[in-house]
Parts: structure tokens; sequence; C-alpha cells
């Protein structure tokens, strides 16, 4: 065996198959990159300015504005959740 064929296989068999820093423990859930920070920001703004008008029609007892305030946080959650958990990289 050749001299540059050991060292190309240096680190191991485990070390090689290993899953990215980014992939493990609690980072895995968290957003990458700043355009998906910044989606998961801007969202979660709307979705609890849309859970808190929900809340509100809620105890009013609007119930036409309920349905909708009620629909549109459901969507705004969905939009939160993907941005935080879209594994895209820069």
């Amino acid at each position: 065996m050749a001299r540059s064929d050991r060292r190309k296989r240096k680190g191991g068999r485990r070390r090689n198959y290993a899953p990215a820093p980014d992939q493990v423990g609690f980072r895995k859930y968290l957003p990458i990159g700043w355009v998906n920070w910044l989606g998961l920001v801007l969202f979660g703004c709307i979705f609890v300015a849309l859970a808190v008008e929900t809340v509100n029609a809620l105890s009013d007892s609007r119930n036409s504005d309920l349905v909708a305030a009620g629909a549109l946080t459901a969507v705004f959650a969905y939009m939160v959740y993907l941005f935080g958990a879209t594994r895209l990289r820069e």
C-alpha cells in the first residue's frame, strides 16, 4: 500500500459516516442560514399577532372573525414551522 493511500483513509470508518454537527442534538431543530432565521422571526411575529387576535375574537364572541383569525393563525404556524425546520444551505 502506498503512503498516499494510507493518508486518505485517516479518520476511521465511524468518523467518515458520522452525521454533520448541525444534524445532531438540539441544533437539528434550528434553522440554517440568515434567510431561514429572517423568515422565522418575521412569520413568528405575525403568528403571535394572529394568535392574540384569535383569543381576542374568542373572548368578544365574534364568530366570523374567530374563524378567519383561527385559519390564518394555523397557516402562519405552519409557515413558522417550515422556516424553522427547512435544512437549506447557502
